[in-house]
């Protein structure tokens, strides 16, 4: 009656991948992102199993020192800062008084609105939104 049931890496990474892509959509309607909170937690685990290369060693005990200067690299200075982080459309920002913070390796524009808050522009649809959540659970 007990069948156990070994399920092949390809498998896994697969079932990673939907449950990334269910936890984005989730996010990409409810509009903000908590790191910390439940969904991040999720995106963290299915990231963990899916190891994505980008990230170099990210599910063993060690720092990956690679994996973590190409995340860095790509979100805003002072990101880690941050409880709420809001991903929204360009909603006027530059002509306020926000100064806007540009990542090294992409050209986004991103506001810090106070010492907890963060507002990046999503320019490029979805492909935009699943670039910035894999950097930020990577991150936290």
């Amino acid at each position: 009656m007990n069948k156990i049931i070994n399920t092949t890496r390809a498998q896994e990474s697969t079932n990673a991948i939907e449950r990334l892509y269910i936890t984005m959509r989730h996010l990409f309607n409810r509009g903000f992102y908590k790191p910390m909170g439940v969904s991040g937690e999720t995106l963290r685990n299915a990231l963990l199993q899916l190891r994505p290369e980008i990230y170099g060693s990210v599910g063993e005990e060690k720092s990956e020192l690679n994996g973590l200067t190409y995340v860095l690299e790509r979100l805003p200075e002072g990101i880690e800062q941050c409880r709420y982080i809001n991903l929204t459309s360009d909603e006027g920002y530059g002509e306020s008084h926000f100064k806007a913070i540009i990542p090294a390796k992409r050209r986004r524009d991103c506001y810090r609105i106070d010492e907890d808050q963060m507002n990046i522009v999503i320019t490029r649809g979805r492909s935009d939104i699943s670039d910035i959540l894999t950097h930020l659970t990577f991150l936290f």
